[in-house]
């Protein structure tokens, strides 16, 4: 009974660098970082991961682990769960960007309101756009094209094998353009319709200097937003599915790993 439990207490270093990583996934993923989330089933989740994973990346230890040596890689293992799980985030940021510009031009950001469940003080488009966002991730199986990086990932980055490279940063680079890249082609429509509608308020005003352009102009500009948003939200599934591929074989070839 006892060489059982040494041997367990011997793989506990290297089960501490598994937990790390798979922790960083957990913290920074848009999926399980939701703050709805209670703590508690957040380390209950990342446990109990780390507990399934850990004989398939207990293979790829290439050099033993003690625990001298997990202490000085939990750091490493940590930004290799966060680049996976922020590299998702950033796509799901872009459209939260795409929602603020809309909110901010059509006047919708004066509704803004205090979220206690997210935490957050959000417009409710950006909330609405978030949550259409993670269930065309869902529903495309998103989730599990981020956990089949998580567990690739040891094997071309096996534990205590995390080097910052600069093929790391201009992964970074690369994510941030496409989320900003996905914020203009989500709220582009609707963005120059509310500036063809100002533009006909501007030939209004000049062409009837007694009419309100305050009191007219408000509500035509939430119309107008209003009726792109719903037309344009039936096409936004390409784009999101494009987005979502884009970032998911970005970070796969970052750390190695062939397109899914």
């Amino acid at each position: 009974m006892p060489w059982p439990m040494f041997e367990a207490y011997a793989k506990l270093p290297a089960f501490l660098l598994v937990l790390f990583r798979i922790g960083g996934v957990v913290l920074a993923s848009p999926l399980f970082s939701a703050p709805v989330l209670p703590g508690q089933v957040k380390v209950l989740l990342t446990v109990a991961m780390a507990a399934a994973v850990f004989p398939l990346a207990a293979v790829h230890l290439t050099v033993p682990v003690t625990l001298g040596t997990a202490v000085t890689g939990l750091m490493g293992e940590l930004a290799v769960g966060l680049l996976i799980g922020f590299g998702v985030s950033l796509i799901f940021l872009g459209v939260q960007l795409a929602a603020e510009i809309i909110s901010h031009q059509s006047g919708i950001l004066l509704g803004t309101v205090f979220n206690p469940m997210l935490d957050s003080s959000e417009s409710i488009l950006s909330q609405l756009y978030y949550f259409v966002a993670l269930m065309a991730f869902v529903a495309v199986g998103g989730h599990r094209g981020l956990v089949r990086a998580l567990l690739d990932s040891f094997a071309t980055v096996p534990p205590l094998g995390f080097k910052m490279t600069p093929g790391l940063t201009d992964l970074l680079l690369d994510l941030l353009t496409a989320s900003f890249e996905l914020a203009i082609r989500a709220s582009g429509p609707t963005v120059v319709a509310l500036m063809l509608a100002l533009l006909a308020l501007g030939f209004l005003s000049r062409t009837m200097p007694q009419l309100n352009i305050l009191t007219v102009g408000f509500p035509l500009k939430l119309v107008v937003a209003l009726v792109v948003m719903a037309l344009t939200m039936m096409s936004l599934e390409p784009v999101l599915l494009e987005a979502f591929e884009y970032g998911m074989d970005s970070i796969r070839g970052g750390l190695g790993l062939a397109p899914a």
